[in-house]
């Protein structure tokens, strides 16, 4: 709660602080402000421009010195005109305004992220997982996030779940199907109009396609295919002899 409650406010309040009041002196901040209901706004505007919050149920006015940051899931002229957001707060909170393009326009940013939720998600889930391969980066920048960093997030924890033993690396095994289907683009239909291509079919395409890419970009050369695509000479081989791929370019001197 924003501004705290006192005791018998409503039926079984407590005398609490509100979020105002354990930021004090800090930084509070305010997620997706445009799903805030427009009177209660109205409250935060008056926090904001005097200083002062008074708890639910109270009658003194307690003051607080709060930074804060907020950010609207919407362009801000959109939700006002809306009635999403109410004008005068827009005007005082955007002192100072930052657009964060969408994570499908910032896609070299999803290596960085991902490494991120790795680290943050293996002291969550006591893994010990080190990266993504090079093929489920090759579908993470191929595909457009509508669900944005969220679900990224959602991904990188999925399959941190689905990871089983003692491996370190996130493969495709592992991710979101709809991400690998979607980048994948039409399956094969059936006769009823399903989707009759298996998941490991799926998997398979993308492989000898990222495979097939490696290649052509290093010139044929397995040994900086292998390290581009963070695996070794053996385990690319033995990928190439699975998708009965064959490359007659021989390896050039390092």
């Amino acid at each position: 709660m924003l501004f705290g409650t006192e005791k018998g406010a409503y039926t079984g309040a407590e005398r609490r602080e509100g979020l105002f009041e354990q930021a004090t002196g800090g930084t509070l901040l305010l997620d997706e402000i445009n799903s805030m209901n427009i009177s209660l706004q109205s409250k935060l505007l008056r926090v904001l421009q005097d200083g002062v919050v008074r708890r639910v149920g109270g009658a003194t006015e307690i003051h607080v010195d709060v930074r804060v940051l907020s950010n609207i899931n919407m362009p801000p002229y959109q939700a006002i005109e809306e009635n999403r957001l109410r004008r005068d707060l827009f005007y005082r909170l955007g002192v100072v305004n930052i657009n964060l393009p969408p994570l499908r326009k910032r896609k070299e940013d999803i290596h960085l992220l991902t490494n991120h939720f790795i680290q943050h998600l293996n002291k969550k889930l006591l893994k010990n997982i080190c990266d993504i391969d090079a093929t489920t980066l090759e579908l993470f920048l191929a595909y457009d996030w509508p669900g944005n960093v969220r679900e990224l997030h959602h991904a990188i924890e999925h399959a941190m779940n689905m990871v089983l033993g003692d491996s370190s690396l996130i493969t495709p095994a592992h991710i979101p199907e709809h991400i690998i289907v979607k980048v994948n683009g039409h399956t094969p239909q059936n006769g009823n109009g399903e989707s009759s291509a298996t998941l490991n079919q799926i998997l398979d395409d993308v492989e000898r396609r990222v495979l097939s890419k490696a290649f052509q970009e290093n010139g044929g050369n397995i040994s900086k295919t292998a390290r581009a695509l963070g695996v070794s000479r053996q385990n690319l081989q033995y990928r190439l002899k699975k998708q009965a791929l064959e490359f007659h370019t021989p390896d050039s001197p390092e």
